[in-house]
């Protein structure tokens, strides 16, 4: 019987053993499974999501978007691309491959970057803004980058960074358009592409749908703004209405054909009492006004800057393509072009005359085989026109160089502009001139200086403008 027992007792140990041993293998798996769950959720918690109108996107480039000290940063062709627009390298008045340099363009609107610059240049059949923002295009995986602030003006879209869950979700113009005209049947958007010709459907007002703003048009086809929560901004008593996105205001025209502008907050800033009004600076905002005939300038205070006397206000900047001038109607940023009884003079933007009304032109077209040349950079310059020959002054008014000179005009090698400048025979060249006998940044020989005049009772110590000043004959005066 013990003998039985002890065979017994040791079959049960056995047992015993092997189910001990199959828990702790149970366990084991169980906190496997576990450290497998939780190592795939992190996994997934930590892979980067992108959701594009609503749907997932599981192919785009791993260096599209970069983190960095909690900022988002986006390639901007990588971008671009899968939300529908085309890119270039370069801008869209050259034709080069400028790899610091690229456009956007979705067949309503472009827009223009470029490395180190904080300035977005947005164009589209109505409207050239500029749009600054914090920080510059930067440069990675030789891909230039914008922060996304900057990427949702370029692109026309929202996006939103969710970090607990790491996913990144863009709307784009077109989804937005069409998911706020199934919400407002009465809105302008919901009549895009529609054949009631009575409506006047616009880019712009489309993007003011991104400002959470929609313009709505009534039965009688007047037009008014409402948030997209539906609280009315402007009443539906215009004629037509057009959302300005830089300032986020808007262009009301009444039924009488004037036009004014009505803040977001859906109060008067400029009276609507004119012909046509056209924002044209962005910061400080200034605006072109139009009455029978006449231009003038005012701020966004609605005080004049220019009065509105004048033929033309801004320069017909296609002439001088080689330029590259981005607003027609400010120069440097600091100047206004304006032309009355055919005379040219310049304000500053804050509506002081710089230059009198008293030139003939400005920019020299006079040339061939060169490009036609307005300004020169460097020193700010301006070539103007007076009796049929050229001079030069600055922003500031200050005149560089005296009325004597055939010609000026560019030379364009490599992706360089020099800058020449004719009388009779002799080309000089610009910027070394302005360096040696205007700025006197070298020492100079008077003798060997090309702008004195070759009379020799001149002081040799008279500068350059002073020669040509002093020269009564301007036709025979040297440079």
């Amino acid at each position: 019987m013990n003998l039985i027992d002890d065979e017994q007792q040791t079959k049960n140990n056995k047992f015993k053993g092997l189910m001990i041993g199959i828990i702790i293998l149970i366990i084991i798996l169980i906190v496997i499974s576990i450290v497998l769950v939780v190592m795939i959720d992190n996994i997934k918690t930590n892979t980067l999501k992108l959701n594009v109108n609503g749907a997932s996107v599981t192919k785009f480039s791993n260096d599209m978007f970069l983190f960095e000290n909690g900022k988002m940063y986006i390639a901007i062709k990588d971008f671009a691309s899968m939300v529908g627009y085309e890119t270039f390298n370069g801008d869209k008045n050259h034709i080069e491959e400028d790899t610091t340099k690229c456009y956007i363009d979705n067949g309503s609107e472009q827009a223009e970057f470029e490395l180190n610059s904080n300035i977005i240049h947005k164009t589209n059949t109505t409207n050239n803004e500029y749009f600054t923002i914090e920080e510059p295009v930067r440069m990675n995986n030789n891909k230039l980058y914008i922060e996304a602030s900057g990427m949702k003006i370029g692109a026309n879209c929202t996006i939103g960074y969710n970090s607990s869950n790491n996913q990144i979700t863009i709307y784009t113009l077109p989804y937005v358009v069409s998911f706020y005209g199934k919400k407002y049947p009465n809105s302008i958007v919901a009549n895009i592409g529609s054949n009631n010709n009575n409506l006047k459907p616009s880019y712009n007002n489309q993007k003011a749908l991104l400002y959470n703003m929609v313009v709505v048009v009534n039965d009688n086809k007047k037009y008014g703004v409402i948030n997209i929560d539906g609280t009315e901004i402007i009443g539906t008593k215009y004629d037509n209405i057009e959302f300005i996105e830089g300032s986020e205001d808007f262009i009301v025209k009444t039924d009488q054909n004037k036009m004014g502008i009505v803040t977001n907050k859906g109060t008067t800033k400029i009276e609507a009492v004119y012909d046509d009004i056209k924002e044209i600076n962005k910061e400080p905002k200034l605006y072109l006004v139009t009455n029978n005939g006449k231009q003038g300038v005012l701020n966004d205070n609605g005080n004049t800057v220019v009065y509105l006397e004048y033929d033309k206000v801004g320069i017909n900047t296609s002439t001088y393509p080689s330029n590259d001038i981005k607003n027609e109607y400010i120069l440097f940023d600091k100047c206004i072009p304006v032309q009355r009884n055919n005379k040219w003079g310049l304000y500053d933007i804050n509506g002081r005359q710089i230059v009198p009304v008293e030139y003939d032109g400005l920019g020299c077209t006079n040339v061939s085989g060169a490009n036609n040349l307005l300004i020169i950079p460097e020193y700010e310059g301006i070539v103007v026109l007076k009796n049929k020959l050229y001079g030069l002054v600055d922003a500031n008014g200050e005149v560089l160089i005296q009325c004597v000179l055939d010609k000026f005009y560019s030379i364009t090698n490599a992706g360089e502009d020099t800058y020449y400048m004719e009388q009779g025979e002799n080309q000089y060249d610009v910027i070394d001139y302005i360096r040696k006998y205007v700025l006197h940044e070298t020492e100079t020989n008077t003798n060997n200086n090309p702008n004195n005049n070759t009379n020799e009772n001149n002081n040799e110590n008279n500068n350059a403008n002073e020669t040509q000043t002093e020269n009564t004959n301007t036709n025979n005066t040297q440079v």
